[in-house]
């Protein structure tokens, strides 16, 4: 009997599993955008608003390409979970996007928000789920698209999707399609070049969606179209207007000179040299003064959000984790350190690393996870260009995506490139690098910092017990490297 009901419990668990794999899996994967880039973006629409009901499967989704790291909130908590804050676990077969509960209880009702990131971007989509104790009468719509404008000739995409009421009479109607408004106000069937796409959530029966899609689009395309829902007696419209858009237009830039008299040469060549002299200025007054005024609009902003920063700011229990080998230890500890901690008040974490960069991975990933942001020193001269495309790659693996200070002038990239491949290069230009040149520079400080997260105000900074010698920064020397 034992074993029959262990064998029942078995199959029962590898059916949810089953399950949850489908659901997971194909929603991201289907009725995605037509878009062969491959830079970070949204591959279908973001949904804001998600429904399931008590004890039934449900999932939720952040549908993105082209990310280096994802990262799940609830209500500002960082996942995992515990019990009383939310039963929806991580589904790892779909590249961490989606989120379910084999279960759903009312308690996983809130706001989830993903937050991915790359080299140079941060996406931020926030997902509002409310578990229901039973099926709703009304529909209540989920998306619907913005209005459109769009060129002659180019592709159109509208979604709509909502949860409709449960069905309570044999000819009630339940249904959600689009139609199009004509000029007179009339709403009628779609125009045989538009495509209406009917879908289905596998988590939840009652949501249903529709695309309206349009391969080239022409002057019949143009105007309004309504998504109707019906759910039993109930009728909700949302409308969606698809504009026009200028492809380009004749700006009389091809017009010939029309001018009678001769050529003013002399008062173009000084226009000429008042305009070269106005950008060089432009170019240097920007140089200077534009980092510094960024790093004081973040610190404006931080200021703005506090609550909501300093949440940020405790998860982790350092700022910046600060990496480098013997031959640059000098310069770390009695410059870089101290400053950063000193004068700029961020929580630095200090690991020394071993000479060869093939086992720097290793030795960071478990100190990465307790850091916001990772700045490694590195002096090119000191390795041969096989080591340092090693260590770069080393660096850029961690889930932190590296602010590498170079020490040193890199060598010309078509040498490089030579010695070292193409993918020494490739490398090079996708890493954030900030040259050092000396301990009083400002125009250093500033770029690191703008590549650093803010650190804490001074009341959420809090006394790191057991500092290790590594992290002590060599007190003695620290206050002559002050800028």
């Amino acid at each position: 009997m034992c074993v029959r009901t262990v064998w029942v419990g078995l199959l029962g668990l590898l059916a949810v599993s089953g399950i949850a794999t489908t659901q997971g899996a194909s929603y991201c994967s289907v009725n995605t955008f037509t878009t062969n880039s491959s830079w970070m973006q949204y591959t279908k629409e973001p949904v804001p608003l998600e429904y399931g009901f008590e004890d039934k499967f449900k999932s939720i989704h952040c549908c993105v390409k082209g990310y280096r790291s994802i990262e799940w909130f609830k209500d500002g908590v960082a996942y995992p979970w515990s019990a009383g804050v939310s039963n929806l676990i991580l589904y790892p077969e779909a590249a961490n996007q989606t989120l379910y509960a084999r279960r759903a209880a009312r308690a996983d009702s809130g706001n989830y928000t993903c937050r991915l990131s790359n080299e140079t971007h941060v996406f931020t989509h926030t997902v509002k789920l409310s578990i229901l104790e039973k099926p709703t009468d009304t529909p209540r719509t989920m998306f619907i698209s913005q209005d459109q404008w769009v060129e002659e000739g180019a592709e159109l995409r509208l979604y709509c999707e909502a949860l409709i009421g449960r069905s309570l009479l044999a000819d009630a109607r339940s249904d959600l399609r689009w139609r199009k408004v004509f000029p007179n106000s009339t709403e009628g069937d779609l125009l045989p070049t538009q495509t209406e796409i009917k879908t289905t959530r596998e988590d939840v029966e009652d949501i249903i969606g529709s695309y309206l899609t349009v391969d080239r689009v022409s002057a019949q395309d143009y105007g309004t179209y309504v998504c109707v829902v019906h759910s039993n007696d109930v009728v909700s419209k949302n409308f969606v207007t698809v504009h026009y858009r200028y492809g380009g237009a004749d700006d009389g830039s091809n017009s010939s000179w029309c001018g009678s008299g001769a050529v003013p040469w002399r008062a173009l060549a000084l226009g000429a040299a008042a305009g070269a002299l106005a950008l060089v200025s432009a170019a240097a007054l920007h140089r200077r003064c534009t980092p510094r005024l960024l790093l004081a609009a973040r610190h404006a902003r931080a200021r703005a959000q506090p609550t909501a920063r300093r949440a940020r700011v405790l998860e982790k229990e350092f700022d910046v984790l600060v990496c480098w080998t013997a031959v640059d230890g000098e310069l770390v500890r009695g410059a870089l350190l101290p400053t950063l901690a000193l004068k700029y008040k961020y929580r630095v974490h200090a690991v020394p690393l071993s000479t060869q960069p093939d086992t720097w991975y290793s030795e960071l990933v478990g100190e990465a996870s307790r850091c916001r942001s990772l700045v490694a020193v590195l002096s090119p001269a000191q390795h041969s260009p096989q080591q340092l495309l090693t260590a770069l790659r080393q660096l850029r693996a961690l889930p932190l995506p590296p602010v590498v200070v170079l020490l040193q002038d890199l060598p010309k990239l078509k040498r490089e490139a030579k010695e070292g491949g193409e993918s020494l290069v490739t490398t090079l230009r996708g890493t954030r690098l900030v040259a050092w040149r000396h301990v009083h520079e400002r125009a250093f400080w500033t770029a690191l910092r703008l590549a650093l997260p803010l650190p804490p105000a001074h009341h959420d900074t809090k006394p790191i017990p057991n500092e290790t010698e590594d992290n002590k920064y060599s007190r003695s020397g620290s206050l002559t490297a002050l800028v």
